[in-house]
């Protein structure tokens, strides 16, 4: 019998949620120490009245989360919590890019990861 691939990857431990802000149900790891959600950026956490949002939802909410930051506390101090960030070689739908007529965008986020602008006259462009 061959072994798989993804033999070590643990399907028991997901549970199966529904998105507090689609209600679209998906997989969650919480409390594993594997779930999707801890390679998103840590600044946004579900509040009381509400639990965990879908990948698609998330990314979204702490986009916008992002705008308020950045307005909040001004650009050199969210440069230095994106810091951290910068080496992240994969990047996450809906958090680093979206997908819009069928071309990647990056977000705020990622321009932010980047530390300075590039020059290219991206439509997310925070400098």
């Amino acid at each position: 019998m061959s072994k798989s691939k993804y033999q070590n990857v643990s399907t028991i431990s997901m549970t199966v949620k529904h998105c507090s802000q689609c209600q679209q149900q998906f997989g969650c790891g919480a409390g594993t120490g594997n779930c999707w959600c801890m390679s998103f950026p840590p600044i946004m956490a579900p509040t009381i009245e509400q639990d965990c949002f879908c990948p698609s939802c998330l990314g979204e909410a702490i986009n916008n989360r992002i705008e308020s930051l950045v307005e909040d506390n001004g650009m050199e101090s969210f440069q230095r919590l994106a810091e951290p960030y910068r080496n992240q070689s994969k990047l996450i739908q809906n958090v680093d890019f979206t997908i819009e007529d069928g071309l990647h965008v990056f977000s705020k986020w990622y321009l932010i990861k980047q530390g300075k602008c590039c020059n290219n006259g991206c439509s997310n462009c925070p400098y």
